[in-house]
């Protein structure tokens, strides 16, 4: 059993009128069979429930969740008087069974502000059940390693082998590998790429490369990794066949 695997960090609200339409045709026509979200927002004064919902909306999958992360209050550096947070979503072809969030610790010493972590999500699949992580890391390369590796020990101590995906926010690659490559195949070791290009807002003014895509190598195989180049975030999003075994 093949499945066609997107992961992209939406950007919340941010130029959203200008993307929204874009964004919604891009997973229309990659039609992945799971999607990832990163930065997926809830703003009380829209009539959805959260973004996932609105792109849902219009893209039909069986089933989809959002958990919220933390609360913004800021929006475009104003302080806001409405409430508003982020979150992580799941869109899949299959069936949902179970979700939880996860809240990573933050660490002050490294200039941490924002609770992160990570949605621990349950599918259905016709081969069985299958656990996904969709991780949204604290934007410094101490804290995400740190984060790395207790979403690694948390999966490792209750023996779930899952498919994990999202916004490490590690500029570092090596990283990665170092911590993941014994367990996991991924993405950037299959084929290299950048999915990061700065805009006005961003911390970061050189490319760099954010976003993965990770599976247990005890039961998927990772293949046709591809990061495709558009205008739908400030994250271009990552894709890749994983093939159960």
């Amino acid at each position: 059993m093949k499945l066609k695997v997107i992961t992209n960090n939406i950007w919340r609200y941010y130029e959203w009128e200008t993307r929204k339409d874009k964004l919604i045709a891009f997973l229309k026509e990659k039609n992945a069979d799971l999607i990832f979200l990163q930065e997926a927002a809830y703003d009380e004064r829209k009539k959805w429930k959260n973004q996932v919902h609105e792109i849902n909306e219009a893209l039909n999958y069986k089933d989809f969740a959002f958990g919220k992360l933390a609360d913004m209050t800021k929006w475009h550096k104003e302080p806001i008087n409405w409430v508003m947070h982020i979150g992580l979503g799941i869109l899949s072809k299959y069936p949902l069974k179970y979700s939880e969030v996860v809240l990573l610790p933050i660490y002050p010493q490294f200039g941490d502000k924002k609770q992160l972590g990570f949605y621990h999500v349950v599918i259905n699949t016709p081969e069985g059940d299958m656990d996904l992580i969709n991780v949204h890391f604290s934007n410094n390369n101490e804290s995400a390693k740190l984060h790395l590796k207790e979403t690694l020990n948390w999966c490792k101590e209750r023996n779930i082998k899952p498919i994990i995906a999202g916004d490490f926010n590690i500029k570092i690659v090596g990283h990665l590998l170092e911590e993941s490559q014994e367990e996991y195949e991924i993405s950037y070791a299959i084929k290299s790429y950048k999915s990061f290009y700065p805009t006005e807002f961003s911390h970061d003014k050189e490319p760099i490369t954010l976003d993965y895509i990770l599976a247990h190598k005890n039961k998927f195989r990772m293949t046709d990794v591809e990061c495709i180049d558009t205008d739908i975030s400030d994250h271009k999003p990552v894709m890749a066949i994983i093939t159960i075994i």
